[in-house]
């Protein structure tokens, strides 16, 4: 079975153009994402294929505000002669268009169709330098007589959220105030419990305002069916405001083009406290500011997008380009959507790869959310102060990662707080505190306390669960400790490099002779002695997790380690994926916890879980496993044929976090773009199947790539030079370098030296 066919009936990548075009209807909605820049006051986006897409603010304290619901905004344009009324991506009308394309940019999202002579372009996008969100509908009259139209901008508004402490709020204390003068619709949530006064969202144009409305119930008939909006009948607004649960914008603009002419509705839809911060973006905002923003934002995307380019053959050009031109977004928006310590600590090991500048000063945030002790909250922007015990874990990899990449040692003089504390410490006293808080947080068994829960959320027990130990956890520390052991030598700190090696030994020992089933680690242990993922059980046999770990922990010799990867070759392998757990657990179970609870063959309880997939493919590569590595990106990726995206519903151009085998429903997609999945399989791609990596001393080569790849290209910026590499696996060896030429001399060794900029050109051969 061939996916790019699949994905060719839906439509195509343009790599001109860094942009995939819909042009016919998906197996569901796909979503572009849009944002702004990391930064107190963050706006994200999602964008469908018919226009909608939720819409969220974040401000500085994690005070969190859902503006726009799921499926509740849209354009529609009516024809004021002949009554007839349209949308841009045709749904949610059941009004036919013609020449409908959704092309989906890093930068923006443009819907287009014609109707009845008229041409709608819809460009969508957030700019990079502000807090709204920006629709522009470019008008065409393709016919000889001039034509009379009405825009409508519709938008729901919630107004709910989460408070800096995590607490959500769903007050219906709503009211929504027009402004004629500034041509907006305000919206308000008016309850005096809420921080900083409230929420509110509001919708603007920019020109031919003829009237506007402030509740949903005026624009829908009874049904409140986005496909029969009053307007239909001839419905005007007429300046009503609303108060209630369902405040929304409607927004009537007025035209009339001349033949073959054309002209732009604009709207503009953000966030605000009161009506001064409206008036200050209406004084900002104009026709050619806004295209000016989108430039911008455009430039931004294509720059990072040149960060680094990889090309593997013609057949694997749709996966090529995820990573050539989504990828990088995919990351970038994951901070701004996400706020678990866990999840912006792996993604910036991914940016750091295009944007280290960003990748650094959220690392620097985020470790203001642990404490004296080394404990580390669960999330920061909102807080959710449970403990988790992986979190301070991927602190001891993050940062010698990010120095790697960028040779940036100074990172490590950087002060930062502690957490709701007086005391500060370096980067590298944060460092020290971790392995101090990890290596003194253990159980009977001298491994990691799970606490609440790790890595695997659903790991959080119920009332009887009782102390646990995490496998997983403690390999974690044990990768750790080696990757501090190395920074430790680097920077000549002898008594860390020492305390680590202890650390490392002392903890892998206690993993081997308490969590080694026979074939495979165990995943948890309970204070009992109860066992998570061990043969003896006839569900959750095996867990995915602690076997990859094992491996990049370095605690397994050869012979565990092989055992640990055939067994995840026989029992986690799936075609559509990789799971978690085999086979997946049917009823409740007091000693696991939440984790049992979970429908079987779904998410992280047999389903495929893609982010875990990463851990198992740098495993892989780890252990010279080229094809198991190859094939693991295969089946992840969206273009998998062994669950084509006309089966899974995935777009083409995102990472999902999971596929699901439940018979009703097999190999659908889950959480597209908000996944750790998409900074695991650049790193994966990038860094250990190309095998261009990361190293203190320069580009470290060390391919571990496929025979399905004969040859191999990249474009790879390191430390502000430029490496056009080829790579040659025409022999079928596919293990590390045979040789390496670099701008025509013999490299000695496998690492490329640094230089001060420029293009250089290397040439290596497998």
């Amino acid at each position: 079975m061939n996916n790019q066919a699949s994905i060719h009936k839906y439509g195509k990548f343009i790599e001109s153009e860094r942009c995939f075009e819909l042009k016919e209807e998906p197996p569901r909605k796909w979503r572009n994402i849009h944002y702004n820049q990391c930064g107190p006051v963050e706006y994200y986006v999602e964008a469908t294929n018919l226009g909608d897409g939720h819409t969220q603010v974040r401000l500085d304290d994690g005070f969190t505000v859902n503006l726009v619901a799921y499926d509740a905004k849209y354009i529609y344009i009516r024809d004021e002669e002949t009554g007839k009324v349209f949308c841009p991506a045709g749904s949610p009308l059941a009004t036919p268009v013609e020449d409908y394309s959704c092309k989906f940019y890093p930068e923006k999202t443009v819907i287009s169709s014609s109707f009845d002579g008229i041409r709608a372009d819809w460009r969508i996008f957030v700019p990079r330098s502000d807090a709204f969100e920006s629709w522009t509908c470019f008008l065409t009259n393709l016919t000889d007589r001039p034509r009379k139209l009405s825009v409508f901008g519709y938008a729901l508004f919630p107004l709910t959220g989460k408070t800096a402490e995590g607490k959500g709020f769903f007050h219906r204390e709503k009211l929504t105030d027009l402004h004629p003068d500034l041509m907006a619709v305000v919206a308000r949530n008016i309850n005096p419990m809420l921080p900083h006064g409230g929420a509110g969202a509001y919708m603007m144009a920019l020109k031919n305002y003829k009237a506007a409305n402030g509740y949903r119930d005026h624009f829908f008939r009874q049904e409140y069916s986005p496909s029969t909006p009053r307007i239909l009948w001839g419905w005007n607004c007429d300046n009503t405001p609303g108060c209630g649960y369902d405040s929304a914008s409607i927004i009537q603009l007025s035209f009339e083009i001349p033949p073959k002419g054309k002209d732009r509705a604009d709207f503009v839809i953000g966030h605000c406290f009161n009506l001064d911060e409206v008036k200050a973006v209406r004084a900002r905002v104009s026709e050619g500011r806004i295209d000016a923003l989108c430039a911008e934002q455009e430039e931004v995307e294509k720059k990072n997008a040149e960060m680094f380019e990889v090309h593997t053959g013609e057949e694997n050009k749709n996966r090529d380009a995820i990573f050539n031109i989504f990828a990088k977004k995919q990351m970038y928006s994951y901070l701004i959507d996400k706020s678990g310590f866990r999840d912006n600590l792996q993604t910036d090991c991914g940016i750091a790869l295009f944007d280290y500048p960003t990748a650094r000063a959220n690392l620097l945030r985020a470790l203001t959310s642990q404490k004296p002790s080394g404990e580390v909250l669960h999330s920061f922007r909102p807080f959710n102060r449970l403990t988790y015990a992986d979190k301070p874990a991927w602190i001891l990899m993050t940062v010698p990662w990010l120095i790697k990449e960028s040779g940036d040692f100074k990172l490590l003089d950087e002060v930062v707080s502690y957490f709701e504390s007086d005391e500060k410490g370096t980067v590298l006293d944060h460092l020290k505190r971790t392995i101090r808080y990890l290596s003194g947080d253990i159980g009977k068994r001298g491994l990691c306390n799970q606490h609440f829960a790790d890595w695997n959320d659903g790991l959080e027990p119920s009332a009887k669960t009782g102390e646990r130990e995490s496998v997983m956890v403690s390999q974690q520390f044990c990768h750790g400790c080696t990757e501090v052991v190395e920074l430790a030598a680097r920077i000549g700190d002898k008594e860390l490099e020492a305390e680590c090696k202890a650390a490392f030994a002392k903890m892998a020992k206690a993993i081997n002779e308490n969590a080694w089933d026979g074939k495979w680690y165990q995943r948890t242990i309970c204070e009992d002695g109860y066992p998570l993922g061990s043969d003896r059980h006839a569900e959750a046999k095996i867990f995915l997790n602690t076997q990859s770990w094992a491996i990049i922990a370095g605690i397994a010799d050869r012979e565990r380690a092989k055992s640990c990867m055939d067994a995840v070759d026989e029992f986690c392998t799936k075609p559509e994926g990789y799971v978690i757990c085999d086979p997946p657990l049917t009823k409740f179970d007091e000693r696991i916890g939440r984790f049992s609870t979970i429908m079987a063959y779904t998410n992280t309880n047999g389903g495929c879980y893609c982010h875990a997939a990463g851990f198992k493919a740098f495993a892989d590569c780890l252990l010279g496993r080229a094809e198991e590595a190859w094939e693991t990106l295969v089946r992840v990726a969206p273009d998998n044929p062994h669950n084509p995206v006309s089966r899974s519903g995935a777009e083409p151009f995102a990472f999902v976090n999971k596929y699901d085998l439940h018979p009703n429903n097999p190999g659908a997609s889950g959480y597209a773009w908000r996944t750790g999945t998409a900074p695991w399989f650049t790193m994966v791609m990038i860094e250990w199947i190309l095998g261009v990596r990361r190293g203190y001393e320069g580009l470290v080569i060390d391919p571990c790539l496929s025979k399905r790849v004969p040859k191999a290209t990249m474009k790879r910026t390191f430390r502000g030079a430029v490496y056009n590499i080829e790579i040659d696996n025409t022999a079928g060896c596919c293990l590390h370098a045979k040789s390496i030429v670099c701008d025509g001399k013999p490299v000695e060794g496998n690492v490329l030296p640094i230089f001060e900029g420029g293009e250089h050109s290397v040439q290596v051969v497998i």
